[in-house]
């Protein structure tokens, strides 16, 4: 893998020109209809920016793709963070569980409507004053223009939850929040005016696990209880969802609830027959392309299909020895990846039957004392970018092929890191 300082072309040309923004105005006066086409000609050209936590200094850095530089810092007080992105992508979310915050770093990359056509912006980062506070905050889910951050709590404190949107964080605003009756390390999904979350009944005492779902309506911010499922779901944990389905991970299977159906009904998928002793689904991995999902079940992959629930699996097979160290759907849906620990990225094609590709080296392998590799996923140009194995640098990955685009080196240790930028394609994963 060859290290660059630039990262490719666009690197070049924005060292040589800055970012390309055509804007509203300066058209010609030629009289013909070169000022309307300028006028509507908006678009940003740029890969986007990392936010990465730099684990040494207890910092989030901004680095810029387009030229490889870090252009701010942010000092942050407390754990290191979890950091996802927001809907659109334009904000870093920042959570610290031990804290019970959660900040938001905008990117500086947004978008304006203006009438007959949507202007993007090219501005400066910002660690944002907004913050929202609340016990615990770990799941973090996304779907469509909301995502919801729900808080486990403390012993004797109810779990709660919060919906954010993109606009909510731009105007310092959270959308709705919703208090539960208990504690519980929990999880909700906010399908349309649809919220579905875990209840954990308070006579569960030896786990803080839920065991079942509730469904909730949504509107104007507001919450209304409708039904609680009685299809149970044991120890849940993992969730993801599709425009049809969601799927919810328990002990012994997987709880599907189908969305497209009136009155969301449920069902259950028995556990696959070749999971391994004393394991269970415990994540689960959607695409808003792909009609299927991916569970994980300690090292091994499964793909489920809620519509044929007589037959709903099909393994996904990595090389003997070789361990999961994070996994995903590629920006554009048509490929899942296993990044294993033996430094090697395994992809999967969804539209040929889930076949997997040669292993390609994207870092090196990983040791016990090591920082764990991280992949962040970016709409532009279908790119996974990955840090390395040590934290102190990052290539950009093809997300089809695996192909090695470029290689940065960092002067820092970064332990993890979230692309921001202007967003084609969303999926949804937890």
């Amino acid at each position: 893998m060859s290290k660059v300082t630039i990262w490719g072309k666009i690197a070049l040309l924005a060292s040589a020109c800055g970012m390309l923004v055509t804007g509203c105005g300066g058209g010609s006066s030629s009289g013909d209809d070169s000022e309307d086409r300028q006028h509507t000609e908006t678009e940003v050209e740029t890969a986007g920016r990392l936010a990465l936590y730099d684990q040494d200094n207890a910092a989030i850095k901004v680095l810029e793709l387009d030229s490889g530089a870090v252009i701010d810092s942010y000092t942050l007080v407390g754990e290191a963070p979890r950091m996802y992105a927001s809907p659109g992508q334009r904000f870093a979310v920042i959570l610290q569980r031990t804290e019970g915050l959660v900040s938001f770093l905008d990117s500086g990359f947004y978008m304006e409507d203006h009438g007959d056509h949507m202007h993007e912006y090219a501005e400066a980062p910002s660690l944002l004053n907004f913050t929202l506070s609340g016990s615990r905050p770990t799941h973090y889910t996304v779907h469509d223009d909301n995502a919801v951050i729900f808080n486990d709590a403390q012993a004797g404190l109810p779990s709660s939850l919060m919906v954010v949107s993109d606009s909510g964080i731009a105007a310092g605003q959270m959308d709705g929040e919703l208090t539960l009756t208990n504690n519980m390390h929990g999880v909700a999904k906010l399908i349309g005016n649809e919220l579905f979350v875990t209840y954990r009944d308070p006579s569960i005492t030896e786990t803080t696990l839920p065991a079942a779902v509730e469904r909730y309506q949504y509107a104007d911010g507001l919450f209304t209880f409708e039904q609680r499922y009685e299809e149970p779901c044991p120890r849940l944990h993992g969730s993801a969802a599709t425009d049809s389905y969601i799927a919810f991970g328990c002990s012994d299977g997987v709880l599907v609830v189908d969305l497209t159906q009136p009155g969301f009904p449920a069902s259950k998928l028995g556990n696959p027959a070749s999971m391994a002793d004393d394991t269970r689904i415990g994540s689960v991995y959607s695409h808003h392309d792909v009609a299927k999902f991916v569970g994980v079940a300690g090292n091994q992959f499964f793909v489920m299909d809620p519509a044929n629930a007589a037959d709903p699996y099909q393994e996904l097979i990595l090389p003997d020895g070789v361990s999961r160290v994070t996994q995903g759907f590629n920006p554009g849906g048509t490929h899942f990846y296993i990044l294993g620990n033996d430094g090697n990225l395994y992809l999967y094609e969804v539209a040929a039957d889930w076949a997997v590709s040669s292993a390609v080296a994207v870092t090196q392998a990983v040791g016990d004392d090591d920082v764990t590799p991280v992949v962040a996923a970016a709409p532009e140009d279908d790119r996974l970018y990955v840090l390395h194995t040590g934290g102190q640098s990052i290539s950009a990955i093809n997300g089809v092929t695996g192909a090695n685009i470029s290689t940065l080196d960092l002067d820092f240790t970064a332990s993890t890191l979230v692309w921001l930028g202007f967003a084609e394609h969303h999926a949804h994963e937890d």
